[in-house]
């Protein structure tokens, strides 16, 4: 069978195409937009049309719970010199994965720990880790590049947190602080009422509170690592208007413990948890305001110092805590 000479043409030239195609290291490398392809020392690579933040790579970090994910150039880094595939965490394991011209690492306290520690320093805990390439077996000396990138979350120990009640009040949502450090770490925290002890159905809808009536009250945290951190409620008290500050208070809990001159404060749940728990009798300002408002400061404790726990019995030894408050961050809410 015989073929016109045009189809065999045809077909040579496609075949060309194609083996020129697999061949073409550029292709291959799939360079965005803000890239180029290049060769460095003989090897080829995606170099850099732009170099933002250059002596950092153009690092981008976000936190969030107790997970971080961190992006650098990877043109950046072909230009200094470094294997994208030899970069990884404390945990060689933990390699990066390319997106869009970016390398991106990422860590979390459930399958990807990656070496990652847990530190505190008196008014933060940090999550740390590091993007590294170090010399491996070559020897004494090495003519290869390397780079130890350290990066960490930060997360404030210590917030307050405010809730507004009345003598008929409507429970259907509970408080949040959202609290969010520029380019750091960020967590949640609820101030929620319920009717009683068992902590299962909180109020909702149309309720009605009344004086003397039994309270139950949870401060939760969301977004932090459950098995290392817990929450402690070290001072929460309440006053007759939504001012946290308010010259008029009555103290609940003050320094973890129950006001001695409240005898109906209980702290059923204080450092154990990410949720601490106590309840009172309702009460008003004489003569002041038919509103109660409630506020406690807390703060996060790592379970690991082994000093979360406070004892309230009489006679027992305080633990001291050298520990800087941050500035209140008070949330309202109608329930």
């Amino acid at each position: 069978m015989e073929f016109p000479v045009g189809l065999c043409l045809a077909a040579l030239l496609l075949m060309s195409g194609v083996a020129k195609a697999q061949n073409d290291p550029c292709q291959a490398l799939q360079c965005t937009d803000s890239e180029e392809c290049t060769t460095i020392s003989g090897a080829f690579g995606c170099g850099c049309q732009s170099r933002p933040n250059s002596d950092s790579f153009d690092a981008i970090q976000s936190c969030a719970s107790s997970s971080s994910n961190l992006s650098l150039s990877r043109c950046q880094l072909f230009e200094a010199g470094l294997n994208i595939t030899s970069l990884h965490l404390n945990d060689p394991r933990c390699t990066g994965s390319i997106q869009n011209g970016r390398v991106f690492f990422h860590f979390d306290n459930e399958q990807n720990v990656c070496g990652t520690t847990l530190r505190s320093n008196g008014t933060h805990f940090l999550y740390e880790n590091s993007i590294q390439k170090g010399a491996g077996s070559e020897g004494l000396i090495s003519r290869h590049s390397w780079v130890n990138i350290n990066f960490s979350c930060v997360y404030p120990l210590i917030q307050s947190i405010s809730m507004p009640m009345s003598m008929s009040i409507q429970a259907s949502r509970g408080g949040v602080v959202f609290k969010e450090l520029l380019n750091q770490g960020s967590y949640q925290i609820r101030m929620i009422p319920y009717p009683n002890a068992s902590y299962i159905a909180p109020y909702s809808g149309d309720v009605t509170v009344d004086v003397n009536q039994q309270i139950f009250v949870a401060v939760e945290v969301e977004g932090v690592d459950n098995q290392q951190i817990s929450t402690v409620l070290d001072h929460c008290w309440a006053t007759p208007s939504d001012e946290i500050n308010s010259t008029i208070r009555w103290d609940l809990i003050i320094n973890d413990c129950p006001n001695p001159r409240d005898g109906t404060v209980q702290v059923l749940q204080n450092g154990v948890s990410t949720s601490a728990r106590f309840s009172f009798r309702m009460f008003t300002f004489t003569s002041v305001s038919d509103k109660v408002y409630l506020h406690c400061e807390v703060h996060l404790c790592l379970k690991n110092k082994g000093s979360c726990v406070q004892s309230c019995n009489p006679g027992a030894r305080r633990r001291r805590r050298s520990l800087n408050y941050l500035e209140p961050a008070a949330v309202t809410m109608a329930f």
